[in-house]
C-alpha cells in the first residue's frame, strides 16, 4: 500500500500523549482480531498487520495488504455529543494543486486535503479517488466518555434539546467501536494509573483467551500475561517490536510478533516497567493540567517525553541512573523510580524551558554556569543532606559525567554546595579521599566539589537554556 504525501505530513504532528492511548487501543483491537483469525482457522494470519498512522490512526490489514478494520481515535474527555465528532462523519476529499514548500521556498505540485473527514477511499497522489478502500461496517471511532446521542436520527436529536440547530448525517458511517458489546459500552477512559486502566484489563483479558485457545502452558501466568502488555506498550516507540512505517516514527506491527511475545516466556525486564511509570506518570500529568498548560506547551513537552521513550533500552536506563545520581541500587530501582519528583521537578523544567538536553542532561544560564538534572527531593535536614552527598559521591558513574557542573538541581535544598558538607559525613578522616574519588580518569578534570544544590524554583528563575547537541 503506497502512501502519499498528505499520510506522510499527518504522521509528523502527532502528540504522545495521544498516539500512547491510541497505541493501546490498537493493541486491544489486534488482539481481538488476532483471536477471531484463531479461533476461525484463518490461512496466513500470522502476516496481518496493525499499521499505525496511515490513513487514520490505525488500521488491521491482512496478509493481502487489504483494509480488514480502519479506526480513529478521539480523546476528547468532554465529548459527549455527537456533534464534537461531526468532521469523522464527513467522507474526505482531496485536490491536486500548487503550493509553496516550505524547505525550498519554491512552488511545487501536491495532493492536499479539499474537505477533511474520514478517509474510506484509496487516493492516486493527485486527488483521485482509485477505490473504496474499508468497507462501511469496519469504520470505527473510539471514545473516552459516554455518547448517548450518537446514533439518533436528525428529527430525534433535535428534538430532544431545543437549543440544537446542528445535525451532521454520518455519510462516512463511522461507528462507535464496542469495548463491551454485552454490556452495551461504547466507550474506553483514559488511563488513571496503573490500578486503573481499563485498556489495559481489556487487553489482559484478550491475551489470556488468546493463550487459552492455543492450550499454552503461560495460559494462568497472570505475570507472564501483564509483562506481554507492558512489553507492547513500551515498545511502540523504540521500536523494538515492529517496524517503522514510511520511515515515520510509528510503527507497523505483524501479527507474529505479537503471538511470539504472547506464546513465549520471557524474563520480567524493569525498562518496560520503568517506561511504563513514565508513560502513566505523564498521562495523569497531561490531564490534571490541561487546563493550567497551553496546548502549545504540551506539544514541546510531548516531544521529549516521546523522544525519551524512543531510547533503546540500554539509553532510558542510563537516563534513569543519571537523574537518580543519590541511588546506586539497580536491584529495587522501579521502586527508587519517584512520580512525584518526576512531576515537581523534570515535568516543571520541561514545561518552563520546553527543551531537555539527553546528551548532557543540563542547562545553562545567562553566565554559562552549569546546571546538572536531578530528581534528588529530601528534606533540608543537615543528617539527610550528608547522607545524599555521601551517596553521591560513591556514585562514580555519575561523578564522571557531571565533575564539571556548578548547580545540582534538586526539589527544595538550596545554597549548600558540596564541599561544606564534607565535614558532616561520618567515618571519612581526610578530604583527600574524596578528591581521589573525584577524579574521573581525564587529565586534568576533576569533579567540581563547589557545586551547589539549587531548587528547582529557584533555579526556573535563571532563564535556562540548552546548549548546542
Amino acid at each position: 500500500m503506497s502512501s502519499s504525501s498528505v499520510e506522510q505530513n499527518r504522521n509528523a504532528t502527532p502528540s504522545w500523549s495521544g498516539y500512547i492511548h491510541q497505541g493501546k487501543v490498537g493493541f486491544l483491537v489486534a488482539l481481538r482480531q488476532l483471536k477471531k483469525c484463531i479461533d476461525d482457522q484463518v490461512p496466513n494470519y500470522e502476516n496481518y498487520v496493525i499499521r499505525y498512522e496511515n490513513a487514520e490512526d490505525f488500521d488491521i490489514v491482512d496478509n493481502n495488504d487489504k483494509v480488514i478494520s480502519r479506526h480513529q481515535v478521539k480523546a476528547y474527555i468532554d465529548g459527549t455529543s455527537r456533534e464534537q465528532y461531526s468532521t469523522l462523519f464527513k467522507i474526505q476529499t482531496r485536490k491536486y494543486c500548487e503550493v509553496e514548500d516550505k524547505r525550498s521556498n519554491q512552488k511545487i505540485w501536491k495532493e492536499i486535503i479539499d474537505e477533511e473527514g474520514f478517509q474510506i477511499h484509496q487516493f492516486d497522489g493527485q486527488g483521485h479517488i482509485l477505490a473504496v478502500e474499508v468497507s462501511p461496517d469496519s469504520r470505527y471511532l473510539h471514545v473516552i466518555v459516554a455518547i448517548t446521542d450518537f446514533n439518533l436520527p436528525r428529527y430525534e436529536y433535535l428534538k430532544k434539546d431545543g437549543r440544537r440547530k446542528k445535525y451532521t448525517d454520518n455519510n462516512s458511517c463511522i461507528q462507535l467501536y464496542p469495548y463491551n458489546k454485552k454490556n452495551d459500552i461504547y466507550y474506553c477512559p483514559l488511563s488513571q494509573d496503573g490500578n486503573h486502566d481499563t485498556i489495559r484489563d481489556y487487553c489482559l483479558a484478550e491475551i489470556q483467551e488468546i493463550l487459552q485457545l492455543e492450550n499454552n502452558r503461560l495460559k494462568d501466568n497472570d505475570s507472564h500475561i501483564n509483562q506481554v502488555y507492558l512489553r507492547y506498550v513500551s515498545s511502540l516507540l523504540d521500536h523494538s517490536i515492529g517496524k517503522s512505517h514510511n520511515n515515520s516514527a510509528y510503527p507497523e506491527i505483524y501479527f507474529k510478533d505479537i503471538i511470539a511475545i504472547i506464546k513465549n516466556a520471557f524474563p520480567k525486564d524493569k525498562i518496560f516497567e520503568l517506561k511504563n511509570k513514565l508513560i502513566y506518570s505523564w498521562e495523569q500529568y497531561h490531564q490534571g493540567y490541561a487546563d493550567d498548560i497551553c496546548e502549545d506547551d504540551f506539544i514541546q513537552m510531548d516531544k521529549i517525553i516521546k523522544k525519551l521513550l524512543s531510547m533503546p533500552k540500554d539509553e532510558f536506563y542510563k537516563f534513569v541512573k543519571m537523574i537518580l545520581p543519590d541511588k546506586t541500587s539497580d536491584e529495587n530501582i522501579l521502586e527508587l523510580f519517584p512520580i512525584t519528583s518526576l512531576e515537581n521537578i523534570f515535568y516543571l523544567l520541561l514545561e518552563k524551558t520546553k527543551s531537555f538536553s539527553f546528551e548532557g542532561y543540563n542547562y545553562l544560564d545567562s553566565n554559562d554556569k552549569s546546571y546538572r538534572v536531578s530528581l534528588i527531593d529530601i528534606q533540608n535536614r543537615p543528617g539527610k543532606i550528608a547522607k545524599t552527598i555521601k551517596e553521591i559521591i560513591n556514585n562514580s558513574e555519575f561523578l564522571k559525567a557531571t565533575f564539571n557542573h556548578d548547580f545540582l538541581i534538586n526539589r527544595s535544598i538550596n545554597d549548600i554546595s558540596i564541599d561544606s558538607r564534607i565535614d558532616e559525613l561520618s567515618d571519612v578522616p581526610e578530604n583527600i579521599r574524596y578528591k581521589e574519588e573525584w577524579d574521573t580518569g581525564i587529565k586534568n578534570s576533576i569533579f567540581n566539589a563547589n557545586m551547589e544544590f539549587i531548587k528547582i524554583d529557584t533555579a526556573l528563575e535563571r532563564e535556562l537554556r540548552i546548549s548546542e547537541e
